[in-house]
């Protein structure tokens, strides 16, 4: 069944309803995303007046490390590097990120066309990442993020350039 494109409507309007519904999953994962990131981002803020490294020390003890052994040194000295600006600074990142992840979630969910390119080019930024970090720590942690995310860009790609084809098959219909 064909239907003609009006000019008042837009590729949005013309996806169909199976696309719609891979789509607002897709925008569901990403609105997900997001809210971890601020849940991440809070709970850092909530170290910012507490000395890490005894904190550090601590947790080392009650997991029964010896605290002269070198990674628990290692470990608290890390951790009293830490500053409370490091902090914000991280959590202001992961702010900004949630920020990115709800603005595409919005835009898949409402089946925009930029969303679907921008999902296209976040995904696939990660896959080189994802796979450098596979070929060095082989394991099934980075396999499972490798095969979602090639399946998330696939699926994107897939409604991006289907709904494409269509609009341009009717495009063309009409003028004959």
């Amino acid at each position: 069944m064909h239907r003609i494109l009006l000019k008042t409507e837009t590729l949005q309007d013309y996806k169909p309803k199976s696309h719609l519904q891979g789509l607002r999953t897709v925008a569901a994962v990403e609105i997900a995303k997001g809210a971890l990131a601020i849940f991440f981002s809070v709970w850092l803020l909530s170290f910012r007046e507490k000395d890490l490294g005894d904190m550090m020390a601590n947790l080392l003890d009650r997991l029964h490390v010896d605290p002269a052994h070198t990674i628990a040194i290692r470990l608290v000295s890390m951790a009293d590097r830490i500053t409370p600006e490091k902090l914000e600074i991280v959590a202001l990142i992961g702010v900004l990120y949630a920020l990115i992840r709800f603005v595409e979630g919005y835009g898949l969910w409402n089946a925009r066309t930029w969303a679907e390119y921008f999902a296209l080019i976040s995904g696939a930024a990660y896959l080189p990442w994802e796979v450098w970090e596979f070929a060095r720590r082989p394991n099934w942690f980075h396999a499972v993020l490798i095969l979602i995310n090639l399946a998330v860009v696939a699926y994107i790609a897939y409604v991006r350039f289907a709904v494409h084809r269509e609009h341009k098959r009717e495009r063309e219909a009409v003028q004959i």
